[in-house]
């Protein structure tokens, strides 16, 4: 599977994740005409610490894992074919905090982040890392990207635990997200759609398209609209649509 490095979006790996081995994947590999991330066959990304890597990534079923450079595994959740998410059992959850050393002083520059057992509390992987250099390449970023990013899109563990706070709260709410596939295709409320059949709408737009339009942040909530008339608005916040089925 093909995985980035997280702070470059970039300097792509072909992970087996049955062995652990990877290799760089080479530019003739990637498809014509690929010219960001999202036109490429990505599962997931991974970090570089201590020159031992970390990986997060979507398996063949569906599940997205936490991968140490060791090989132990950590299950998060997995999708169901509706798109809705559970959490694997143990349930685990993340914490960020100041590194200390072992006399309590604070590790200047350092984060320690940890995986834990949520019913017992237990520290199930623990890792310190340099979280000051990612905070630097966060503020020297003055390209026009930069005003839609924080740092998380830097700091990989910052970004694996916001990613676990999502999916609880989809688990616990049952909030079907739009999420795509790596070919670029779907599944809006039943059924799938290829990537060049996907049309999107804002709240204010004139909407393009007559029929049933499905709310990218859950896709259980659903609007009849005609086209021509202004794309609602959900429970009076302004969202994104995306057309389902002709009404």
């Amino acid at each position: 599977m093909w995985l980035y490095l997280h702070h470059t979006a970039s300097d792509l790996i072909d992970l087996d994740p049955t062995t652990g081995r990877w290799r760089p994947v080479d530019d003739a590999e990637k498809p014509p005409g690929a010219s960001v991330l999202a036109d490429l066959p990505v599962k997931g990304g991974y970090t570089i610490e201590n020159d031992k890597r970390y990986y997060s990534y979507w398996t063949s079923d569906e599940k997205f894992v936490f991968r140490t450079d060791d090989g132990a595994v950590f299950e998060i959740c997995q999708k169901r074919g509706d798109g809705s998410v559970v959490m694997l059992s143990p349930v685990l959850r993340s914490e960020i905090a100041p590194s200390r050393y072992g006399d309590g002083r604070l590790r200047q520059g350092f984060s320690r982040f940890r995986l834990m057992d949520a019913a017992t509390g237990n520290v199930v992987f623990e890792l310190d890392y340099n979280a000051e250099r990612y905070q630097r390449l966060y503020q020297a970023d003055f390209t026009a990207a930069a005003a839609e990013q924080d740092l998380s899109d830097w700091d990989f563990f910052i970004a694996l635990q916001g990613a676990i706070e999502i999916f609880e709260e989809r688990a616990a709410s049952g909030r079907v997200a739009f999420t795509a596939e790596v070919d670029g295709s779907a599944q809006i409320q039943g059924h799938r759609m290829r990537r060049d059949e996907l049309l999107f709408a804002d709240t204010g737009q004139t909407c393009p398209r007559s029929g049933v339009w499905a709310c990218l942040t859950d896709l259980r909530v659903s609007a009849a609209v005609t086209q021509g008339e202004p794309m609602p608005s959900n429970g009076g916040q302004p969202v994104q649509w995306v057309w389902s089925r002709a009404d």
